[in-house]
């Protein structure tokens, strides 16, 4: 006798119903194909190829989640950890694939400073995807989520200097180990019609710049600089705004 109430749950369920929740798990999985296919074009010297399935990576994450919660995957698949498997993709697809890019690219100095920046980067990006407080209730990342996926091919459609690169690398790594306030570009309450015209002249510059290169259109960098500024400046608003909050509720006693 089954004494496992999710596997109780699971055998409830129709077979069109597992179908597609294992359909979920698989779209899930392309992710780290598209991957290993961003991994073979940062190898083979092209950069506009390996962002194109960097962004594939970005759109399934996005999309995944959703579509996971509609159908209910988790207890109709009890037996595959969804939250694991995206963790270990994202991983993949946020640090390992763009610090791949950011080196062979020469985001970073292409020397041992570089190596260093590029080693702090990953370290300090798997002790956060380890926080176990990543999130906020209200889908706001505490400390900067590891997102190298969208700032490597950022710096470079921007054509910025490797030292601008290895410095930005280092900020940003320092402040995933803090509370920092991060949107989640999809999912953030506060602010999130903003949020998303912030987004999408972000990643519209991205695209733009990526179908662009080997040119650096002018048109390009005011895309990127304004989404950039934007989820700067979102960021400072939220962390004086959390601030605040705190200091207004009376201390206890």
């Amino acid at each position: 006798m089954n004494t496992n109430p999710a596997s109780r749950e699971a055998a409830e369920c129709s077979r069109t119903q597992v179908r597609q929740a294992w359909a979920v798990h698989v779209f899930t999985t392309l992710g780290i194909v598209a991957c290993m296919l961003a991994l073979r074009d940062v190898l083979t010297g092209r950069p506009e190829r390996a962002i194109i399935w960097l962004l594939v990576t970005l759109l399934i994450d996005g999309v995944d989640g959703p579509i996971a919660r509609a159908l209910e995957v988790e207890r109709r698949v009890p037996r595959i950890d969804g939250f694991m498997l995206d963790l270990i993709i994202d991983y993949v697809a946020c640090v390992v694939v763009p610090a791949a890019f950011m080196w062979e690219f020469k985001v970073v100095p292409q020397n041992n400073f570089g190596v260093a920046v590029l080693c702090v980067m990953v370290f300090t990006s798997a002790i956060w995807f380890a926080r176990k407080d990543m999130m906020t209730d209200d889908f706001w990342f505490r400390g900067f989520p590891a997102a190298w996926n969208i700032v490597a091919p950022l710096l470079f459609l921007m054509d910025a200097r490797t030292s601008v690169g290895a410095v930005l690398t280092l900020v940003l790594s320092v402040l995933s180990l803090t509370n920092m306030p991060f949107p989640h570009i999809a999912r953030a309450r506060y602010l999130r019609p903003f949020t998303a015209v912030g987004a999408t002249v972000w990643i519209g510059g991205i695209v733009a710049g990526t179908f662009a290169y080997p040119g650096h259109p002018h048109y390009v960098r005011i895309l990127l600089h304004l989404g950039s500024a934007y989820f700067v400046a979102l960021s400072g608003i939220r962390a004086l705004h959390d601030y605040r909050a705190k200091r207004a509720v009376p201390e206890a006693g």
